[in-house]
């Protein structure tokens, strides 16, 4: 029988993914002003530095890039000394040296990943049935260049999927995972209305479910994501497309 993956939304594009009884929370720990999307709610980081359901087990940490809706170093290490985790892995930037993590991941003995170019080609099997596979990309504003931005490629047993973040797709094709098929790919908005109009894009991403994240919930909602995303949605047969988009929204692959 096929072991499910659960996928919950904490917010923004923080994801909680369970598998055969592993957690892993990615860029679910971030802080709190200096971008235009939801933060945690006092009561989700409460419960998540509480270990309080659904957060009673979490094994393992990752991030994307170092921007404050997706990591916070400070954060992270106040959820460190509160909780245990079996590994970390995150970009490798400066500020996690300046913030005091890099010590303190040392000096509790926490296995971690710093995610560089140099890291690329390596998969990392963290459980049996658990392989990630972190690659660099660039961050689709322009500004960002310099961002250690990174997608995951993650495989549960025979399911891989992949989370793209903030990745520049008018540079990336894709081209490195093609020999994995992909049973789910999880795409902001911005990324979801090019795979329709396909202007900018020039690489394949062919898998049966696409999931549309990194959506700010209603009363954050200053941008307008939400209608325009929902007006990208008409195209797309509902069968091959889920949206998280509210706290604690799971989906099941």
């Amino acid at each position: 029988m096929e072991k499910m993956l659960r996928v919950t939304l904490i917010s923004n594009a923080g994801l909680l993914l369970e598998y055969d009884g592993i957690t892993l929370l990615l860029d679910g720990i971030y802080g709190r002003e200096g971008h235009p999307f939801s933060n945690l709610a006092p009561e989700t980081w409460r419960k998540l530095t509480a270990g309080e359901p659904p957060f009673e087990k979490v094994d393992y940490l990752l991030f994307s890039h170092a921007h404050p809706d997706h990591f916070s170093p400070e954060m992270t290490m106040e959820f460190l000394r509160r909780r245990e985790v079996k590994g970390v892995f995150l970009p490798q930037t400066r500020s996690v040296g300046e913030s005091g993590l890099a010590d303190l991941l040392k000096e509790r003995g926490i296995p971690a990943v710093f995610l560089s170019e140099q890291t690329d080609r390596a998969a990392f099997r963290i459980e049996p049935e658990i392989t990630v596979r972190a690659f660099s990309t660039l961050h689709l504003d322009k500004k960002f260049r310099q961002v250690h931005h990174f997608c995951y490629l993650i495989s549960f047993g025979e399911k891989n999927i992949l989370f793209t973040a903030d990745v520049d797709y008018t540079t990336e094709d894709f081209s490195r995972i093609r020999r994995f098929p992909l049973r789910a790919v999880f795409v902001n908005p911005l990324f979801f209305g090019e795979l329709r109009r396909g202007r900018f894009f020039h690489g394949t991403l062919d898998a049966p479910s696409i999931c549309i994240y990194h959506v700010p919930f209603s009363q954050d909602d200053g941008m307008h994501m939400r209608p325009v995303l929902a007006r990208e949605m008409v195209a797309w047969p509902p069968e091959k497309t889920a949206v998280l988009c509210d706290a604690f929204q799971h989906i099941d692959l």
